[in-house]
């Protein structure tokens, strides 16, 4: 092996990752992620199928499918609502790095996956279904969670984002992951129904948690 070999492939792997694996702009994994966000939000309504009935029976038949209009209904507000907040954040994340684009990724699988627990949902109101059903939006949550942290620690934020408002953001996002998580031992020691009312608390707590707003920090 020529001396100096080593040196010479770790100096252009370094370089590799320098050029290829850091960048300043965020658009095309934003323009990925909101293609993958809406192919997610389009395959939840396949789930509403309407069995072969009479048109005497149309109306019961139409009826019988609340449960999948209701899990239609509750992924498509997860799903708006985690857009939403990927959107607003990589408004004030200035660049990538492989870990930011991993992270997303991961992302990007959990929101595609969501359409098959919602399905399990509709059709079998259950604790496996509904353990199943807020794992999935809790790790969804804790990705984006994830995602927040991993921008800061690379240095990847706006100058405008100071440590309250990290925080601020981070506390809003955790409301999902602390509610949906706490629901599963709920649906398993005691009753189904009642995990799936529990999850109606992330709205009253994340609006809780919106008005709890610290003063700003003088060092930032």
């Amino acid at each position: 092996m020529p001396e100096g070999y080593g040196v010479g492939m770790e100096s252009a792997r370094a370089r590799y990752r320098r050029l290829l694996d850091t960048g300043r702009s965020t658009e095309r994994l934003e323009f990925f992620s909101d293609a993958v966000f809406a192919i997610a939000m389009t395959l939840l309504v396949l789930d509403i199928r309407l069995p072969d009935t009479t048109a005497a029976d149309l109306g019961r038949a139409l009826a019988n499918l609340a449960p999948e209009y209701f899990a239609y209904a509750l992924s498509f507000v997860v799903i708006a609502l985690n857009w939403a907040g990927h959107h607003r954040k990589f408004r004030l994340i200035t660049g990538y790095d492989r870990r930011l684009v991993q992270l997303n990724l991961l992302l990007l699988l959990l929101v595609a996956f969501l359409p098959f627990p919602t399905s399990v949902l509709s059709e079998y109101a259950q604790t496996p279904a509904v353990v199943l059903y807020a794992a999935t939006v809790a790790a969804i949550s804790g990705v984006q969670c994830l995602i927040w942290l991993a921008a800061r620690a690379s240095g990847l934020l706006d100058a405008a984002v100071d440590r309250p408002l990290f925080f601020y953001v981070l506390r809003l996002m955790l409301v999902t992951v602390v509610v949906f998580t706490a629901s599963i031992p709920v649906a398993v020691l005691g009753s189904a129904d009642w995990a799936l009312y529990s999850w109606i608390l992330a709205l009253p707590l994340t609006i809780a948690a919106a008005r709890w707003a610290p003063s700003p920090s003088p060092s930032g």
